[in-house]
């Protein structure tokens, strides 16, 4: 991908310092943002997989990369690990106070089907998730 390919070929005085922040993890989070936007839930989880793994420096962007990650799972039908995924997102967003956290939260409630919320693995996700303030924040509760 070009966009990869160019990253690696920077230098620390090639770019701007306002852009020193992005990175290898920042990429991974753009492209399955973009997967993910675009309904390809497969490319999503395994191109943006390695976003997930932040360096604790920023955990905001950690939040929503972590999110995104959880809806392609939930898109792939792999809800186990969507649910999985999703709880580790809520637990780093404990500390955030940010409306587009909300919307990330609400945005996953959304893609939630009821046949989903009949699965075994949805009432224990459920179960955990309402222990958590950005999923009760949420006008949309289970």
């Amino acid at each position: 991908m070009e966009a990869e390919r160019k990253l690696s070929q920077r230098t620390a005085d090639s770019d701007p310092a306002y852009i020193a922040y992005f990175d290898e993890v920042e990429l991974a989070a753009e492209i399955g943002h973009c997967f993910r936007d675009l309904g390809r839930s497969g490319q999503a989880t395994e191109r943006g997989a390695g976003s997930i793994v932040g360096d604790g420096l920023n955990t905001r962007s950690d939040f929503f990369a972590t999110m995104v990650q959880a809806d392609a799972y939930l898109g792939q039908g792999e809800i186990g690990r969507g649910f999985e995924i999703a709880l580790n997102a809520l637990q780093l967003g404990e500390g955030l106070k940010s409306a587009r956290c909300v919307q990330y939260v609400r945005e996953f409630q959304g893609r939630i089907t009821d046949g989903v919320k009949r699965a075994a693995e949805f009432r224990v996700f459920a179960e955990q998730a309402r222990g958590f303030r950005l999923w009760l924040q949420v006008d949309e509760r289970p």
